[in-house]
């Protein structure tokens, strides 16, 4: 596959605010920004949606991605129902364009769905992207993710995507 590096070792890790700052400073660049729908909020508010991710009530969940040791992008789960609708849903962002295609996304989503399936009670994770980022499309489908929906919001086509727990054998 085009682009795809094999050897590139990806690993989940636990956030910390220098995380979320590193985060919120690369996630200014106005190409990734383009990319990526993303909140246009302040550092100190990053912050204190950190700290509310980490109270015991939080629905939201998010760690760090790694890749051959460095710091390279988040990934999260945000709206945690497990009571009704047992669901989630999920985002990620690789901040390093050197990485973009290379299968990083992929492989920490496919670590995140695992880790998150098996902390929360609930059988799916939605995801949007923009339909002209193909690189997110891609990672989300080799993780497991299947396309349910294109529509327009604000003038940009978009895609809804969901992934299913398999059914418990």
């Amino acid at each position: 596959m085009s682009g795809q590096r094999a050897d590139i070792k990806v690993v989940l890790g636990p956030r910390t605010a220098e995380h979320v700052r590193i985060y919120w400073e690369k996630t200014q660049d106005e190409e990734i920004r383009k990319r990526i729908p993303l909140q246009d909020i302040s550092l100190e508010e990053a912050l204190r949606q950190f700290e509310a991710s980490r109270q015991p009530d939080a629905t939201s969940f998010g760690m760090c991605i790694g890749a051959d040791g460095d710091y390279v992008g988040d990934v999260w789960c945000y709206g945690i129902d497990e009571a009704e609708e047992e669901m989630a849903m999920f985002s990620f962002l690789i901040f390093e364009k050197r990485l973009w295609g290379k299968g990083v996304g992929s492989q920490a989503a496919r670590l995140f769905c695992q880790e998150v399936f098996s902390r929360y009670a609930i059988r799916r994770l939605g995801a949007f992207a923009y339909a002209e980022n193909v690189c997110s499309l891609r990672a989300l489908e080799k993780a497991g993710f299947r396309e349910k929906e294109r529509f327009l919001e604000e003038g940009r086509l978009s895609v809804y995507m969901e992934w299913r727990k398999p059914p418990a054998d």
